[in-house]
């Protein structure tokens, strides 16, 4: 609500295919735009980490007892379907505050590992002030 009373688009970019991102949109009701980027690239201009230590750890772990207990299930046949398995299952992302123009980066968190969650905060802060 405080990012559309100011005038902020949630976009999101998935490391999976097409299908991947419009199945995701579906299950998840999600009414924002949403975007594949099967070859990473964005991942990449970005330095986003990626890999299997980086994706099970802990703090991964603690992270998906919390959700599932909130009642969140993940489509884990979408996550790892067989083109994803060997990037796309193990890719963390991060979040950008963007715009507006093209070189205009507000803020900019880079998962360290699976659950590294900004402060939302932050986030309302650096897009809505």
């Amino acid at each position: 609500d405080v990012m559309d009373a100011s005038g902020v688009a949630l976009v999101l970019i998935g490391p999976g295919s097409v299908e991947q991102a419009r199945t995701f949109s579906e299950q998840t009701k999600f009414k924002g735009e949403v975007y594949a980027d099967p070859n990473h690239s964005s991942y990449e201009a970005l330095s986003f980490v990626s890999g299997v230590l980086v994706t099970f750890t802990p703090k991964a772990g603690l992270k998906i007892i919390q959700s599932y207990m909130e009642g969140y299930r993940q489509d884990w046949k979408l996550s790892f379907e067989r083109d994803t398995v060997s990037r796309g299952g193990w890719q963390q992302g991060g979040i950008i505050v963007a715009g507006p123009g093209k070189s205009n980066i507000s803020y900019i968190h880079r998962d360290k590992e699976a659950g590294d969650d900004p402060d939302i905060q932050d986030i309302l802060k650096a897009c809505c002030s």
